[in-house]
């Protein structure tokens, strides 16, 4: 078995030396650390990170929960998460929670009995409650809030709202809101938006226009399924995510309804499919990886700093127009 004294004799420098590289406490000459890392490779040495655990009070892994890792738009916070932490010698634990709350507190206790040195996380809405139980680790929230007890990075969802229905108004004044679970704070932000760009136009905020359902591509094809079935016309869809925008789109589509001509439809978030859809999809940009990215930032500077004072970061929106409107 390789060990650390075996790494110093091919590197030619001292233990302690290649002890300070593994555990990030001192930097060394590039060329020092050019000879470590190359005698690292060729031994094949696994640092004992338990061990390293013990002596410097880390185990240098940070958790991430998220709610739907088949979803785009998530893959690609997560990329700004793992490329900005890794610099930084931590790697990522994720859990998926599929949208389900049982899990995500399953989870989440897994992570903290774990004694991960942070937490990233994207919760589902549906946990009551949720900020009690991440006891005194470091936190960050992404695409969440909850006050401002937390750090978090988000996008400034009213604009969002506003940006996404005032595009639909140059069309027309009855528009159907595709909502996701009232339960996040994300979807009422970007409803309080919609309802500005309403009353701003001198249109009545209609309450049956705001339609819940899931926050996936079948709940947005439901919910399309459900107002065709009561006969009702549709003349412009805002949906609350490009994945309910998608499933929409097919429910209308399957029943001749023709986008754009007939219904002017705009999504949220910018996810790759958004682009490639036929027609494309019109939608409401988030900086995803931005937000993976800063997110990471933060939760660094909460390690190595042990806590400080919350920190908001509020990102901002882009509306893309493609053929969809």
């Amino acid at each position: 078995m390789t060990t650390l004294k075996d790494v110093a004799e091919m590197a030619h420098v001292s233990v302690s030396t290649v002890s300070y590289v593994l555990n990030g406490k001192k930097t060394v000459r590039p060329e020092t650390l050019l000879k470590i890392n190359a005698a690292i490779k060729e031994l094949g040495y696994y640092p004992n990170q338990i061990a390293i655990g013990l002596k410097t009070k880390r185990t240098y892994t940070i958790g991430v929960i998220l709610p739907d890792i088949s979803n785009s738009f998530y893959a690609d916070i997560i990329k700004g998460i793992e490329d900005t932490v890794h610099l930084s010698g931590y790697s990522v634990i994720l859990c998926n929670t599929e949208n389900d709350e049982n899990r995500e507190m399953k989870y989440l206790n897994t992570l903290l009995g774990k004694d991960i040195d942070g937490l990233v996380f994207i919760g589902t809405g549906k946990t009551k409650d949720i900020s009690g139980k991440f006891g005194s680790r470091p936190v960050v929230l992404v695409d969440r809030k909850f006050g401002n007890e937390f750090s978090s990075v988000s996008v400034n969802n009213i604009l969002g709202g506003y940006l996404a229905t005032k595009r639909l108004l140059r069309d027309s004044s009855d528009i159907i809101f595709l909502s996701g679970p009232a339960s996040v704070n994300t979807i009422s932000e970007r409803k309080i938006g919609y309802r500005n760009a309403l009353v701003e136009a001198g249109v009545a905020f209609n309450e049956d226009n705001v339609i819940e359902c899931d926050f996936t591509y079948d709940g947005g094809y439901n919910a399309i399924i459900g107002i065709l079935a009561e006969h009702r016309r549709i003349r412009a869809v805002f949906a609350s995510n490009d994945e309910i925008a998608l499933g929409a789109m097919r429910a209308m589509i399957e029943n001749g309804v023709k986008i754009p001509d007939e219904v002017k439809i705009v999504g949220y978030d910018d996810i790759r499919l958004a682009a490639m859809y036929t027609p494309a999809l019109t939608t409401i940009r988030q900086p995803k990886y931005k937000m993976g990215k800063r997110a990471g930032e933060l939760i660094l500077d909460m390690i190595m700093n042990k806590g400080g004072e919350p920190k908001q970061v509020v990102l901002e929106p882009v509306l893309v127009e493609r053929e969809t409107t």
